[in-house]
């Protein structure tokens, strides 16, 4: 799964829908640790020599969990697959990725249970001063399916506590490296597609496309993880178990732990709905 090519896809779609209609008129979780995470939690990035695996990746979970908010940075295998998030989990709750494809940037906002697309120039005829698309549950927005389970997919599999807490019961040690300048224990973990989407915070009828979204890529998840003798999770790595000939893996670094400030929703002023715009379109 590609976070920035996801969002991009989505802009693309949008962007076709409103190239065709100007010519046509002339993008908390369950995991629980005994005891008091803050004390337990450094034994997590100490080469393992306190905390077996599961138990360093569950103390782990309640730092990020506690910690409630990050930066983080998105380096896919290419240079579009890039990106930044700011990212609060902890209510209220904000997801604000920003990247670029074909060299114009592009945004897409999580918040409130709504999904936006930032306008691009593709869109500013039709969107007639709007800034944001918001996407639903019953729009589907590319040629794969449903982009908001795309979209609910990304936002999930970066949620460090969410991860974190699906990986714990497969994880294994994988060393010792200096990752962001800190020095890290990394782990590694398998997990099925399943098990991962059974962390997640979704609504019922939403689960079944998130899972569908990240079989994509294959059954089993493979995730990489590196965290510091804070317990603090530093980065992450996730492929799937059918990658595609030169994919190579998504890169999540996280920094900032706690200081990230929630993202408002948009002005209702702001924001065009996707029926709307294709309603425009007839």
């Amino acid at each position: 799964m590609r976070a920035l090519r996801t969002v991009a896809v989505a802009c693309v779609a949008i962007g076709a829908l409103t190239a065709c209609s100007s010519s046509g008129s002339g993008g908390s979780t369950d995991a629980k640790t005994g005891g008091d995470a803050s004390q337990s939690a450094p034994a997590a990035g100490k080469g393992g020599a306190k905390l077996p695996p599961k138990e360093a990746l569950l103390a782990s979970a309640a730092v990020m969990e506690k910690a409630g908010s990050a930066k983080l940075a998105v380096k896919g295998g290419e240079a579009d697959d890039d990106g930044t998030v700011d990212y609060v989990w902890k209510d209220p709750a904000s997801f604000l990725m920003t990247g670029t494809e074909d060299g114009k940037e592009i945004k897409a906002l999580v918040v409130g249970g709504q999904m936006y697309v930032g306008v691009t120039p593709d869109m500013a005829a039709v969107a007639k001063g709007k800034k944001w698309v918001s996407l639903d549950a019953s729009d589907g927005s590319a040629e794969d399916g449903n982009e908001t389970a795309s979209l609910n997919a990304m936002v999930q599999v970066m949620n460090p506590a969410i991860q974190l807490a699906a990986a714990a019961p497969t994880a294994t040690l994988a060393g010792t490296e200096t990752v962001s300048g800190q020095s890290t224990t990394h782990y590694r973990s398998e997990m099925k597609a399943e098990d991962l989407v059974s962390k997640m915070k979704l609504d019922g009828a939403l689960k079944p496309k998130v899972l569908a979204e990240i079989k994509k890529d294959g059954d089993t998840v493979v995730v990489e993880l590196w965290i510091n003798d804070k317990g603090e999770l530093v980065q992450q790595s996730v492929t799937g178990s059918s990658p595609k000939a030169g994919d190579k893996p998504e890169t999540i670094t996280y920094s900032g732990l706690g200081t990230v400030k929630a993202t408002p929703a948009p002005a209702a002023g702001e924001v065009l709905k996707l029926s709307d715009l294709m309603q425009q379109m007839q």
